[in-house]
C-alpha cells in the first residue's frame, strides 16, 4: 500500500515504452494518471484543462516545444502543478534552466527518485 497520498498526474514522453512505464509505476503508487501525451503541445493541452498536482514530462519531445519550453510555460499557466523533468540529457545547462522554471530535474532510469519526487511537497486535491 503506497505510503504517499493519491495525486493526479499527467505524463508527457513522445517515448511510448517510457511513457507506458512511468504511468504503470505512479499507478501502481497508487496515484491517479489522469492524461498522456506523446508531444509538448498535447502536455500542455492537456495541463490547461486537468490541471494535475504534477507533471512528469520528456525534455527532447520533437516535434513541438521540448521539455524545458513545455516547463517554462506551466510554470505561468498552470502554477500549481508540479513539473518534474525526467530525461536522458543530462547536461549541466539544462539542468540549470529547468530548476531555474521552478521544475525539478531527475534523469531518466530512477524510478525510485521518481516516486519521491512526486510524492513530495505536494497536497491532493
Amino acid at each position: 500500500m503506497p505510503s504517499e497520498p493519491s495525486l493526479r498526474v499527467v505524463v508527457v514522453d513522445n517515448d511510448q515504452g517510457a511513457l507506458e512505464l512511468v504511468v504503470t509505476d505512479l499507478r501502481l503508487e497508487g496515484h491517479e494518471v489522469i492524461g498522456t501525451a506523446l508531444d509538448g503541445a498535447a502536455g500542455l493541452e492537456l495541463c490547461r484543462s486537468l490541471r494535475p498536482d504534477v507533471v512528469v514530462l520528456d525534455h527532447r519531445m520533437p516535434p513541438g516545444p521540448h521539455g524545458l519550453e513545455v516547463a517554462q510555460r506551466l510554470a505561468t499557466e498552470v502554477p500549481d502543478a508540479r513539473v518534474i523533468v525526467f530525461t536522458n540529457y543530462q547536461e549541466p545547462e539544462l539542468v540549470a534552466e529547468v530548476e531555474a522554471t521552478g521544475a525539478t530535474y531527475l534523469p531518466k532510469g530512477n524510478l525510485r527518485a521518481l516516486r519521491r519526487a512526486v510524492g513530495s511537497g505536494v497536497r491532493p486535491r
